[in-house]
């Protein structure tokens, strides 16, 4: 018997911009609690995008991301994501935009 599922992607698909750039496509994945998996692969092969999605921070156009039992549909507070890039306030440290995020519960 496996271990449930903690991070579950059906058949999930993204494309990009107007004319549809494929990003992802249907991807089948499976996390489960206590697990530890690695996404690996060259600049631009879609590793942050794939994190965005589980995240919630973005919106696959096919397919069904669940976290912990739940579908996911918007951002999860539940997970936190560090960027390669700072993408909050650059001219503060990573600590003080973690506490400006927060501040903000």
């Amino acid at each position: 018997m496996g271990v449930e599922a903690f991070v579950e992607l059906k058949n999930v698909s993204l494309t990009y911009g107007g004319a549809g750039d494929l990003v992802l496509k249907g991807l089948d994945l499976d996390v489960g609690r206590g697990e530890f998996a690695a996404v690996v692969g060259p600049s631009g092969c879609g590793k942050s995008t794939l994190m965005k999605l589980v995240s919630g921070l973005m919106q696959a156009y096919e397919g069904e991301i669940i976290v912990a039992g739940q579908r996911v549909t918007g951002p999860l507070k539940i997970v936190g994501m560090a960027f390669q890039n700072p993408t909050l306030l650059p001219w503060r440290s990573t600590l003080d935009n973690i506490l400006t995020q927060v501040a903000s519960y």
